[in-house]
């Protein structure tokens, strides 16, 4: 049976991507904080298909000690991992900084994920398919209008338009690419494959921040969870092994920005990472 691992697994896309995985055999493992969301959620799964392998397991991925604890958890109790899903992701109103004092959004969606894919990287070359696969957005165009390394660390106040809040958010998609990026590089000598995808405008918990106002007049136009699922579902069960890497949309090919093909952003993202965290060589855990 194959193992598959689901970040912000318990709502959105994440949800309806654990809940087609189980019907197809897998055996899914749902990462999120919430444990009552998530155990509610198992519930439901294991009510419509009475013969799926899934269970929760609690992390917070804006917290790095969590993000190791949980690795090691994963470790312990799994001997191979063959879908690495890293889906969880979220739009804050306050702009705020994690423990280490890295920006909330940022650290989630980008540096709790890095840390989480080095941790478990043993565990996915001993599958024969392994599939890492990431859920960006086609707000990553708006990532580098800030000062990408600087706002690490030093993010600016927020403002009642959201502006900053939503560049910030930006950012951290196009660290979704990157890192993308430069683990197509890291991998490119073995069986694993990588993407990153745009799932479109879809109808999810994402918004709840936002205004009234913005939820009312865009909310009839955002396409379903289900729809949104899509491609990240193709990306990680379509039998074409020889696809790899790349930016997808629409189970195709997706519109890149600039700074999503820099190299020097890439290993300007891969330096602070390992050097944040800590790691002297990725993929190989002490």
């Amino acid at each position: 049976m194959k193992t598959a691992l689901i970040t912000g697994g318990s709502a959105g896309l994440g949800k309806i991507t654990a809940e087609t995985l189980a019907k197809q055999g897998y055996r899914v493992v749902i990462a999120a904080r919430d444990l009552e969301k998530g155990e509610r959620v198992v519930e439901e799964i294991k009510s419509a298909s009475k013969d799926a392998v899934v269970e929760f397991m609690s992390v917070d991925m804006a917290d790095y000690e969590s993000v190791s604890d949980f690795s090691e958890a994963m470790s312990s109790r799994f001997e191979s991992l063959d879908l690495l899903i890293l889906n969880a992701g979220l739009f804050t109103s306050s702009i705020r900084k994690n423990s280490a004092g890295h920006e909330y959004m940022f650290a989630a969606t980008h540096m709790g994920h890095f840390l989480l894919t080095h941790k478990l990287l043993p565990l996915l070359r001993k599958s024969q398919d392994a599939r890492i696969i990431v859920t960006s957005s086609v707000a990553h165009w708006v990532g580098n209008i800030l000062d990408f390394r600087k706002t690490i660390t030093e993010p600016p106040r927020g403002d009642q338009f959201l502006l900053k809040q939503f560049l910030l958010y930006g950012r951290s998609k196009l660290a979704n690419i990157l890192f993308v990026n430069g683990l197509e590089q890291q991998l490119k000598n073995e069986n694993i494959k990588v993407f990153s995808f745009h799932p479109g405008g879809v109808k999810t918990e994402f918004y709840r921040q936002f205004p009234d106002l913005f939820t009312k007049v865009f909310f009839p136009f955002l396409i379903s969870e289900a729809k949104g699922a899509d491609t990240q579902i193709f990306l990680a069960t379509d039998e074409n092994t020889n696809r790899n890497g790349g930016y997808w949309c629409r189970r195709k090919p997706g519109i890149r920005s600039r700074s999503s093909r820099s190299q020097a952003l890439t290993d300007d993202l891969w330096a602070f990472s390992l050097d944040a965290l800590g790691i002297k060589t990725f993929g190989q855990p002490e």
